[in-house]
């Protein structure tokens, strides 16, 4: 094997990513793979269990992942999904907010690095804290977009700008991840998907 190639199909995957951020030397690639992790996560398990507050950069290879916040009295609320070739974090907040989950809706496969063990890479490969911080500001822009959405469109609008977003979730996910997801009972999304066209918007 050569030391100026990367090896693994998944690591090839995950090499292609992060060269969509910035530019990525083999050996700035090869410190990354010591780091990482392999999971399979079953249908309904978590990236970590409750109990554990750690936070992880995660690269979804097949499957879909749901990051969702628990309200006090139980209730969830889905922010963001994510599937294959998507990077994803467990959590934005540095004391590893325990409100919010990662849990896999299907059976997935992912790669983890654990966020401390990235950081300290980070000292030695800057191009490393350059690609998180292109990946947080990703993350923002996605959040303040969603919040005008759920601010400014109707229930009708938020259905159709997901269907138009996301064509494949809108057919494969159960329709309590989607109602969630709009901020409306599965009950208004029934009416609204009846009442739903392609040429809504």
């Amino acid at each position: 094997m050569s030391a100026n190639t990367i090896e693994m199909p998944p690591y090839q995957c995950l090499y292609r990513k992060l060269k969509q951020y910035a530019t990525v030397d083999t050996e700035t690639f090869h410190a990354l793979q010591e780091i990482l992790s392999y999971k399979t996560i079953e249908k309904d398990d978590y990236i970590t269990p409750f109990y554990e507050a750690r936070r992880h950069i995660g690269f979804v290879l097949d499957g879909i992942i749901r990051v969702y916040h628990l309200n006090e009295d139980g209730t969830e609320y889905n922010k963001n999904f994510f599937v294959a070739d998507d990077l994803f974090m467990t959590s934005l907040d540095e004391r590893a907010d325990s409100s919010v989950f990662v849990q896999s809706i299907t059976t997935s496969q992912v790669l983890l690095f654990d966020y401390q063990d990235y950081m300290t890479l980070a000292e030695k490969y800057e191009v490393l804290e350059s690609i998180l911080n292109k990946i947080l500001l990703e993350y923002m822009t996605q959040k303040q977009n969603r919040e005008i959405e759920l601010l400014a469109l109707d229930a009708k609008d938020r259905y159709a700008m997901f269907v138009k977003t996301d064509p494949i979730l809108s057919r494969v996910l159960p329709q309590f991840h989607i109602a969630s997801y709009l901020g409306i009972t599965p009950t208004q999304l029934s009416r609204v998907r009846k009442a739903y066209t392609p040429q809504h918007m």
